[in-house]
């Protein structure tokens, strides 16, 4: 593996284990026993890693936010389609971490960021559309822009939730409960059939799901 990509992939997993804010280039360098100087031979500073990063996140979500495949998905499928949009953040957890404060630093990420929130929510929007074109969901336009806007909540903002909820680390567990929760949220609008399919497929999720008293 060249320098610039040990580079990338040792500032990934320092910022997800450690959080962006309390990890320097110092760090980095450290971590992989080369020079600073090394370091700033292929990226200038911190930023400019963090949106070379970003745009490999852009890229690897858009790609599966953006995929023909998902439009002729068997109902049961959808859910291990969400879980791999979960699973991608969850591989760039660092820019969810601490988004609001990232976003402020870093100019170019912000309107990048904006436009894929925007077409995380045009995805679900189109994957409620067709599951009512196929008789599996009764709601209206308005009632599918909800869904579509709490889902986008929960797939941006659920790791952080879990986080300060449980005082857990970032394991993979809350991937199976933010799921659980979409599904809690579409199932009142699911045909009888279709509901009992999804209650059998949210007890895979469920048995991870726990509220404290």
């Amino acid at each position: 593996m060249k320098t610039r990509e040990r580079i990338l992939v040792t500032s990934l997993e320092l910022f997800n284990c450690n959080g962006e804010p309390n990890i320097t280039t110092i760090d980095i360098s450290n971590e992989m026993d080369i020079s600073p100087g090394n370091l700033y031979y292929h990226f200038q500073g911190k930023e400019e890693i963090i949106t070379e990063l970003y745009l490999r996140y852009e890229s690897e979500i858009v790609e599966l936010l953006d995929s023909p495949s998902r439009h002729s998905l068997a109902i049961d499928d959808y859910w291990l389609y969400l879980h791999l949009i979960f699973e991608t953040i969850h591989s760039y957890r660092f820019l969810y971490r601490d988004l609001l404060d990232l976003l402020a630093k870093n100019k170019k990420i912000k309107p990048r960021f904006t436009r894929v929130l925007i077409k995380k929510r045009k995805t679900f929007i189109e994957i409620c559309e067709y599951l009512r074109d196929a008789s599996y969901l009764i709601a209206s336009d308005d009632e599918i822009a909800v869904l579509a806007d709490n889902a986008t909540v929960i797939a941006t903002f659920w790791l952080n939730y879990e986080v300060m909820r449980t005082k857990k680390g970032y394991d993979t567990c809350y991937i199976n409960q933010g799921i659980y929760q979409v599904i809690c949220l579409v199932k009142p609008y699911m045909i009888d059939e279709q509901r009992e399919i999804l209650d059998k497929r949210s007890l895979i999720y469920k048995s991870s799901v726990s509220f404290p008293v």
